[in-house]
């Protein structure tokens, strides 16, 4: 590895105290430190035009809008924040040493289909993308997309901005920019939004229980329960809230929190259990796991503080969960009765599934889930 830093010559030089410039050949990796000022990214253009070949590993104080751009320009393959640990430095460096650099490249990519793979893979890092004079950067870390940015536009409207540009040439550069967090939900809500936001929400409501939405409803009309909602992969798709609140900073607020708990349970499975508290002020908001947590759903209520629904607000979430759970059981014996191919067992299966869903209410006996429950959908 070489390392060039600002110097007083060429402001160049090589930290193994090796050599010239005519051993570059035999090395894979360069390492380029950046300090802040007007002068921000020269070095590492020079370097990129003296060693067209060189993979690079940019270190900087910052990496605002316009140093991305520029280590995409000089297309880096890592990205390090200064000043950070010297263990978290070698990490990235040795990880890029042992990488093989390989000459194909592929064009006509989805965008959304490069992000579902780096959400995957886990991969920190940032996707700059490209068209002519317009540049963008998604950056991700752990796999799910925390900033981005493009034309003057921040956070997930900037995502789905960039998932609409065509013939973009996409840069990946790996590490963590340190950026502030403008995006709150999970790459898979954006993806699926992305997919066309109006028949996406009909079909994420669809595809929840009636009783379940119906149960929701009732929730949301419990004295001092102020809003109940329905919440997929940490993004509401359904619910309602007393007209005393904001409709949309109840949603954000609510988003918010689902996140924080999948970031937690990230990290400690099922030891972080199901749900998730915060407390401001005279209320409390909640959101808790509906279902398998594969499935990605989830109820978010706010209630008011010291009053006597707060006693029973968990034994209400964990009725909602068990009729979720019930309807998924019913669901799954039809669908096994239904792939069986005998009407002999098809009828038999069908006779207590119907049964059970009967009983589970009167919204299990309509078709049309919005004709089952006033929640409406929020954008």
């Amino acid at each position: 590895m070489v390392h060039f830093g600002e110097g007083e010559g060429e402001g160049e030089g090589e930290g193994d105290g090796e050599g010239d410039g005519a051993r570059i050949g035999e090395v894979t990796l360069g390492m380029v430190v950046e300090h802040a000022g007007e002068q921000h990214g020269e070095l590492a253009l020079r370097v990129r035009a003296r060693h067209p070949d060189l993979p690079l590993v940019v270190i900087a104080p910052r990496f605002d809008d316009r140093a991305i751009d520029l280590a995409a320009q000089v297309e880096a393959t890592a990205i390090v924040p200064s000043p950070c640990e010297p263990g978290a430095l070698v990490r990235v460096l040795r990880a890029q040493e042992r990488k093989i650099d390989f000459a194909g490249r592929c064009g006509a990519v989805e965008t959304g289909e490069l992000l579902r793979l780096h959400a995957l893979a886990l991969s920190s890092g940032i996707l700059h993308l490209r068209v002519g004079a317009r540049t963008g950067a998604i950056h991700l870390e752990d796999g799910q997309p925390v900033h981005a940015h493009c034309d003057g536009v921040r956070g997930a409207d900037a995502v789905r901005e960039l998932l609409g540009w065509a013939d973009a040439k996409a840069t990946w550069i790996a590490g963590r920019s340190a950026s502030a967090r403008t995006i709150v939900g999970r790459i898979e809500g954006l993806l699926e939004r992305d997919l066309g936001d109006a028949q996406r929400g009909r079909d994420l409501l669809d595809e929840a229980p009636l009783d379940v939405l119906d149960k929701i409803e009732r929730l949301a009309q419990t004295p001092d329960i102020l809003a109940a909602y329905l919440l997929r992969n940490t993004e509401i798709i359904a619910g309602t809230n007393d007209s005393s609140l904001d409709e949309a900073v109840v949603g954000r607020a609510l988003s918010r929190l689902a996140q924080v708990f999948h970031d937690i349970e990230d990290q400690q499975g099922d030891g972080a259990g199901s749900e998730i508290q915060a407390t401001v002020g005279e209320h409390r908001l909640v959101v808790d796991r509906l279902g398998p947590s594969r499935l990605g759903f989830q109820v978010g209520v706010v209630v008011r503080q010291a009053t006597p629904v707060c006693k029973s607000l968990r034994r209400l979430l964990r009725q909602i969960d068990r009729s979720f759970r019930k309807s998924l059981a019913v669901s799954a014996r039809k669908q096994a009765s239904a792939g069986s191919g005998s009407a002999g067992t098809g009828a038999s299966a069908a006779g207590p599934a119907s049964s059970e869903a009967t009983s589970a209410g009167p919204a299990s006996a309509v078709s049309d889930p919005r004709q089952a429950t006033s929640l409406h959908r929020v954008a």
